[in-house]
């Protein structure tokens, strides 16, 4: 089984329930994910090549009203934090230095 996160604008998990529920081959799970201004849920399929048919599931109309996208991996999604480094004291006094040689 492969993991599909479907991501999108909101009010399509309403409506997507709605086209899926009759289909069994794809399984529905939970999602603790938050994405802002973004409506998140997961899905399992057969397999990678199973998106095509799955996106034929949910039907073109929602895909492009919605923004959906699909995603195999959490990460390629999810907002990651960036390290913020300050510099200490002594690389600071180095920099300042690499700049007044410049000028």
């Amino acid at each position: 089984m492969q993991t599909v996160y479907v991501v999108g604008n909101p009010g399509f998990l309403e409506l997507h329930r709605k086209h899926l529920d009759d289909n069994s081959r794809f399984l529905r799970g939970q999602v603790s994910v938050q994405v802002p201004e973004k409506e998140v849920q997961l899905f399992w399929i057969h397999h990678r090549k199973g998106l095509k048919e799955f996106k034929k599931a949910i039907g073109a109309d929602l895909i492009w009203k919605y923004r959906l996208r699909f995603y195999f991996d959490l990460e390629e999604f999810t907002p990651q934090e960036e390290e913020k480094k300050e510099f200490d004291a002594d690389e600071k006094a180095l920099m300042r230095k690499a700049i007044l040689s410049l000028a």
